[in-house]
């Protein structure tokens, strides 16, 4: 999993001292030295970092460079991270599996779905528990496989992300395409054509309501029958 340098940003746009942030997935932080020390300012000397960067860097196909922690990127801003994941990869995390209903709900500001959600066969109820995290009035953002050929169980468009949050209380603030340097803005639920590289697609939705969620039809139908 990985916290992307548009993931990184747009978090730390909303964040606020004392915000408690959930992330499914340890996120490693794969975005360039001088954007980390942007958001972090004078700060950014007390960043600590993973000793095992290269491993990291060969996972994620980057050239070696130290890799910095993201506890402690969030702890310099003032804010608490908790990891969950179904394995205990860096020993801390919160152990659960998202194919199953999770017994907590709405303590998160921010929740973050790093790359996870598409390798969870159950896919239905893995998002059911990461917006349940979510607090009234709080943020939740993937960054999923668009196109990526056996990269997890599925791949998702748009309009999965602007069907899903419109029917269960989020506003969505913002769904593109895109890779680690280019972006692309596509309609949120009507046809498109795609012909470029492998991307991934970013989203990004605010929780206006707490109700029970339900499975939302798509768009393309629901016009059919309305």
């Amino acid at each position: 999993m990985a916290l992307s340098a548009l993931m990184m940003i747009k978090t730390a746009r909303f964040l606020k001292p004392g915000d408690r942030i959930a992330a499914f997935g340890y996120p490693d932080m794969i975005a360039q030295p001088e954007q980390v020390k942007d958001l972090l300012g004078e700060k950014y000397e007390e960043l600590e970092y993973h000793r095992d960067s290269a491993n990291i860097c060969g996972r994620h196909s980057l050239k070696p460079r130290p890799i910095p922690d993201t506890y402690s990127f969030y702890k310099l801003l003032g804010c608490g991270l908790d990891v969950y994941d179904v394995v205990q990869e860096r020993g801390n995390e919160i152990l659960c599996d998202l194919n199953h209903p999770l017994k907590v709900a709405e303590q998160y500001d921010i929740v973050l779905d790093p790359g996870t959600l598409e390798h969870c066969f159950n896919v239905a109820q893995a998002a059911f528990n990461m917006a349940g995290l979510v607090k009234k009035g709080g943020y939740i953002i993937h960054q999923n496989p668009f196109n990526c050929g056996n990269h997890g169980l599925y791949g998702f468009n748009p309009t999965w992300y602007a069907d899903f949050y419109r029917d269960n209380g989020f506003t969505l603030l913002d769904c593109r395409l895109c890779t680690s340097e280019k972006f692309w803005k596509y309609p949120e639920t009507g046809r498109f054509r795609f012909t470029e590289e492998e991307c991934g697609i970013f989203a990004m939705a605010v929780r206006e309501e707490i109700k029970e969620f339900s499975y939302p039809t798509q768009t393309k139908y629901r016009k059919k029958t309305s």
